[in-house]
């Protein structure tokens, strides 16, 4: 959206009775949120940071999603021995690799 049609945009709404549409309006609850996230800032070295690109493009996922993936994993494994739950993203990977030498790109 371009100033010019925000400009418009505003106008319109600056000068509009939406009562109407108002009382129309219908209330839905919204979804329940999952796990609360926590940010943590991270140093990585620039090499092992490109390999996380790199890997994360090739499986079609950001890298904030695989360094998570991995990270789960690993601490799964440290606490549960190796009947660990495993992603489905890196499943995909691991048979892609293996079968093909390709990595599936998740939709």
């Amino acid at each position: 959206m371009n100033s010019e049609q925000l400009r418009e945009l505003a106008e319109h709404y600056d000068n509009s009775d939406l009562s109407d549409h108002i009382e129309q309006a219908t209330w839905e609850e919204p979804e329940a949120v999952g796990e609360p996230m926590v940010t943590y800032a991270l140093r990585l070295p620039k090499p092992v940071i490109d390999r996380l690109r790199a890997a994360a493009k090739d499986r079609g996922i950001k890298v904030s999603t695989l360094m998570r993936e991995w990270l789960a994993e690993r601490l799964t494994i440290e606490t549960a021995g190796h009947d660990a739950t495993v992603p489905v993203s890196a499943l995909l990977a691991l048979v892609a690799e293996r079968g093909t030498g390709q990595v599936p790109h998740a939709s």
